[in-house]
């Protein structure tokens, strides 16, 4: 072979070779993660996220003081273990946790990244402020309606170095307004502690847990839920007082703590419908004994009309440029629909005075042959002249509101 083209051979294998390696270190590169910033409107409320290895979460926080504060992470689909990471505003890590987190730190802006230690999927996050109190009680929301469930959460903070080996939880509670159920131990107490429940009876539950095999709570967050549902109108007080333990056989008296459940008649709407006949657009309006307008819709083109309104009586007045209008009681019943009897409004009200009468057609004399006021052009043709005085005639000297019953 010639050395021109033995050299022009040689660089051709070299550049091949060379986009060869290229693509395969390409290929090799794991894909960075992309980072989704999300927003945080309220402590103490719950959050919900997806993470999973090509994509993590960043909840920014801005403290204007000081604050001890928790962030606690609970999966619900996948297999994902969360890790949770605290940044500065640099976005530089101070700490981080897996499931759970605690801090103190000063004014200043911050970022609470979630990402998989493994695994992946849908997660729940709440992000509250950890008051002193050695022991503290969360619900989601202390107003509820009848029927509502809500989950109670039950945590020991600011727990001491040497950590606890067991705590006893005995609360009570009004049984005829709200019913206890469903206890769910974490594992703050390390996996697979011992545990014993009494009740709930009476009004009253004791929840008794201790690490096993020398395990013990060594952090603050979580020790276990319960659900509660709301049964009576009224105000629910939960009450609970707690004792733990260091392993030394001295039970430890924690401040006790409460929580007030308000709990609310569930207000169903209901539905009045109808049909109101008229040349003209109709409006259907709902009013409140004292008056007050609850609602108002327009009806369709035949006449047809639904409206909703909470359950109670009313009254109903059907209105139309031009015509007399119709009025009558309306009691709207919880889930269900109430109908009006079809009623035709009377035209010719041309004032709205509730009189139709000789003033009604003098308006349509100084209008004639125009299309203004739209209530003199009672037949809706869009001149006003001797059709509508006619239909005006056809109901000289009625008076209203119309009866609708």
């Amino acid at each position: 072979m010639k050395p021109k083209y033995l050299l022009q051979t040689i660089v051709l294998l070299a550049v091949l070779f060379s986009m060869v390696g290229n693509a395969q270190s390409v290929q090799a590169q794991d894909p960075t993660p992309e980072i989704v910033t999300r927003e945080f409107t309220f402590w103490d409320g719950f959050f919900y996220g997806y993470v999973d290895s090509t994509r993590y979460e960043k909840w920014p926080i801005v403290f204007t003081e000081t604050n001890d504060f928790s962030v606690t992470v609970i999966p619900t689909s996948g297999d994902l273990v969360p890790l949770i990471l605290l940044l500065d505003q640099n976005e530089v890590e101070i700490t981080r946790g897996t499931g759970v987190l605690t801090s103190t730190q000063p004014a200043g802006i911050y970022f609470i990244q979630i990402q998989p230690e493994s695994g992946g999927g849908s997660y729940e996050l709440m992000i509250r402020r950890v008051d002193r109190d050695d022991f503290s009680m969360e619900v989601p929301s202390d107003n509820l309606n009848l029927g509502d469930v809500i989950t109670v959460t039950m945590y020991l903070n600011n727990v001491p170095p040497e950590g606890y080996a067991s705590a006893e939880f005995a609360c009570t509670y009004p049984p005829t307004l709200i019913e206890v159920s469903n206890f769910v131990i974490t594992d703050l107490f390390g996996i697979d502690p011992a545990t014993a429940i009494f009740g709930p009876q009476g009004g009253s539950f004791i929840v008794a847990i201790a690490g096993s095999n020398g395990q013990r709570a060594t952090t603050s967050g979580p020790v276990f839920t319960f659900d509660v549902e709301a049964l009576q109108v009224g105000q629910a007080t939960i009450e609970c007082g707690i004792r733990v333990s260091t392993g030394d056989g001295i039970l430890i008296d924690l401040p006790p703590v409460s929580v007030t459940l308000t709990i609310s008649e569930v207000i169903v709407d209901g539905t009045l419908a109808g049909q109101v006949l008229a040349a003209k657009p109709v409006t259907v309006s709902l009013y409140y004994p004292d008056t007050t307008l609850a609602t108002s819709v327009q009806a369709d083109v035949d006449g047809t009309f639904s409206l909703t309104a909470p359950a109670g009586s009313y009254t109903v007045v059907a209105t139309a440029s031009g015509f007399l209008n119709a009025e009558g009681p309306a009691v709207i019943t919880a889930g269900e629909t109430t109908t009006k009897t079809t009623v035709n409004l009377i035209a010719g009200d041309i004032d709205g005075n509730g009189v139709i009468d000789q003033y009604d057609a003098m308006t349509i004399g100084m209008s004639y042959n125009t299309a203004a006021p739209d209530a003199a052009d009672l037949n809706a043709d869009g001149t006003i002249n001797v059709l509508d005085l006619e239909i005006l005639a056809a109901n000289y000297r009625a008076t209203g509101p119309q009866d609708w019953q």
